[in-house]
C-alpha cells in the first residue's frame, strides 16, 4: 500500500510502539476532558464496547485499520436521495424526457457470511411533493425507472476468486451474474461488506484539522474509477448507529465510471459536493453516513437495461446499520 497524501499539517509523527501505549493508558478521565475542551465528543451515544476501541488521546484520535475485519454481517443500507432536474430516458421502443423534483428512498439488506453474500432489496419508492401542500410527500411512480426493480434475494457466492450467483435463484440471478462479477468486489466495498482499501496513516487528527485527498488516497472515499479531490475538516467525533465516528465537513468534486448497483446498472457520474457532511469509522475503514448538498450530471443503463441521463441538484443521504454477526 502506498503512503497516503494528505496536504494538512499534522500533528508531530509519535512511534508506533509509543502510539500504542499512550492509546492503552489513556483513561476515561482523559476523554471526558477532552469532550469538555471541545464540546463536541458525543461519546454517551456510542456503544460502550465499540468505545473501548477508539485510539484516542490529547494528541487526537487514530482512524484504526489494524483491527481484523468482520467475516459475518449483517448491513441494511439506507439511500435517499432528494432531486430536482431534467432526467432522459431511452429504451427500444421510446426516448422521453422529464423535469423531476421528488424523493427517492432505497433500503437493501445485506448478508454476508465468508464467501456468501445474500442481497434483498426491502424498499424501493419514490414520492413528490402534494401540489397543495409542498411539504407534504405523496407516493408516486418513479419517473427514472422503466423497469421496477426485483424485492426477490439474490445469493452470490465466491467461487474460484469470481463472485457468481446461486444457481436456484433463476433467470434474473443468472444476468446479475454476469453483470457484477466483474465488479461484485467494488459493491462490497461501497456497502460496508470489506474493508476499504486505502486508509489514513497512523496519525493523530485532532478535531479542526483539515485533509485534501486526490489521486492515490481517493478509494478513503470512493470505491471504484474515480477522479477528482475533496477537501475535509474534522468537526466532531459522534456516533453512526452507535458505532464510534469522526465526523467531517466536506466539499469536493469528483467523477467516477461505470460504477455498479444491485440491479445491474452501470453508472456514470460528475458530482460536485458543495456542503456536507460524512462520518467515518474509527475503528474499521467503513463509510457509514453521508448527508451531501450535490449537483450531479448522470448516466446510468447498460446490459439491457433502459438508458438514463439526468441533471440537477440532489441532496444526498447514505447510512449504514453494521454490525457483525457471531458465528
Amino acid at each position: 500500500m502506498k503512503p497516503l497524501a494528505i496536504a494538512i499539517p499534522l500533528l508531530a509523527l509519535v512511534s508506533c510502539d509509543k502510539a500504542k501505549d499512550i492509546a492503552e493508558k489513556a483513561t476515561a478521565t482523559v476523554k471526558d476532558q477532552i469532550a469538555t475542551q471541545t464540546g463536541r465528543t458525543s461519546a454517551s451515544k456510542m456503544d460502550p464496547e465499540l468505545q473501548k476501541l477508539v485510539d484516542q488521546t490529547p494528541e487526537g484520535v487514530v482512524f484504526r485499520k489494524d483491527l481484523p475485519f468482520p467475516r459475518s454481517l449483517e448491513v441494511r443500507v439506507t439511500r435517499r436521495r432528494e432531486m430536482s432536474g431534467r432526467f432522459y430516458q431511452e429504451s427500444a421502443i421510446e426516448k422521453r424526457s422529464d423535469t423531476v423534483k421528488g424523493t427517492q428512498i432505497e433500503i437493501h439488506k445485506l448478508e454476508r457470511a465468508g464467501d456468501q453474500v445474500r442481497h434483498t432489496l426491502e424498499q424501493s419508492s419514490f414520492s413528490i411533493p402534494t401540489p397543495d401542500k409542498p411539504d407534504v410527500q405523496q407516493a408516486s411512480a418513479n419517473p427514472l425507472e422503466q423497469v421496477a426493480p426485483s424485492s426477490r434475494p439474490v445469493t452470490f457466492r465466491k467461487t474460484g476468486g469470481t463472485w457468481k450467483s446461486d444457481d436456484r435463484d433463476g433467470f434474473r440471478a443468472a444476468v446479475l451474474s454476469k453483470q457484477l462479477s466483474p465488479v461484485f468486489d467494488e459493491l462490497l466495498v461501497e456497502n460496508g461488506l470489506a474493508p476499504r482499501p486505502l486508509w489514513f496513516a497512523k496519525r493523530r487528527i485532532k478535531i479542526g484539522d483539515e485533509l485534501t485527498l486526490t489521486g492515490e488516497s481517493l478509494p478513503i472515499l470512493l470505491a471504484g474509477r474515480a477522479k477528482g479531490s475533496f477537501k475535509l475538516k474534522l468537526e466532531s467525533l459522534d456516533a453512526a448507529a452507535g458505532h464510534p465516528c469522526g465526523v467531517f465537513a466536506v466539499t469536493g468534486d469528483y467523477s467516477r465510471k461505470q460504477f455498479p448497483d444491485f440491479e445491474g446498472n452501470l453508472i456514470d457520474e460528475d458530482v460536485s459536493i458543495q456542503s456536507g457532511k460524512i462520518w467515518l469509522s474509527l475503528i474499521h475503514p467503513l463509510v457509514l453516513r453521508e448527508e451531501l448538498e450535490t449537483v450531479q450530471t448522470f448516466k446510468s443503463g447498460g446490459h439491457g437495461n433502459p438508458a438514463t441521463r439526468g441533471q440537477g441538484t440532489v441532496k444526498v443521504s447514505f447510512n449504514l446499520d453494521w454490525k457483525p454477526v457471531a458465528r
